[in-house]
């Protein structure tokens, strides 16, 4: 999953396996191991990490110093004019935060659809104008979503 999340280091600043990967089941790693394999831009679209905020007013990108008081992670891939969301709850309570997504990408009230959820999230998510682009996520504690 290393790729996944843009690294090939064996470093991992925000408890990411722990946090989340680790408390996967079988099931759960299979349906993720399969998108992964049959969507090339997980792992071969230029990544970013993306700023979130509670408010959709106040955006913080998280840094290897700290982690945003709302403990979720967003980053995105990009490939051939598309994006792919992700984002991982580290908290042990629901998250509700916006995250910034690609500003010429996305047009004002389209939809991003869920791809995968390794709990119950929303299955679309309608984007809004907020920090150039954002959409709002609802992502149980300990979880990791994918957005399309």
């Amino acid at each position: 999953m290393d790729n996944l999340l843009g690294t090939h280091s064996p470093q991992d600043i925000f408890d990411i396996r722990k946090c989340c990967f680790e408390k996967l089941g079988p099931a759960q790693l299979e349906r993720l191991n399969v998108l992964v394999q049959t969507r090339p831009i997980l792992l071969e679209g230029d990544f970013y990490p993306r700023a979130t905020s509670q408010n959709g007013i106040d955006y913080i990108l998280p840094t290897d110093a700290e982690l945003p008081e709302h403990k979720v992670i967003a980053w995105s891939r990009v490939l051939d004019g598309r994006e792919v969301l992700c984002a991982i709850n580290l908290a042990g309570d629901h998250a509700v935060i916006f995250a910034t997504i690609d500003d010429d990408l996305h047009e004002v009230n389209s939809r991003m659809r869920c791809l995968y959820a390794s709990d119950l999230s929303p299955a679309e998510l309608n984007v809004e104008v907020r920090n150039g682009k954002s959409i709002r996520l609802t992502i149980p504690p300990h979880a990791l979503v994918i957005y399309e």
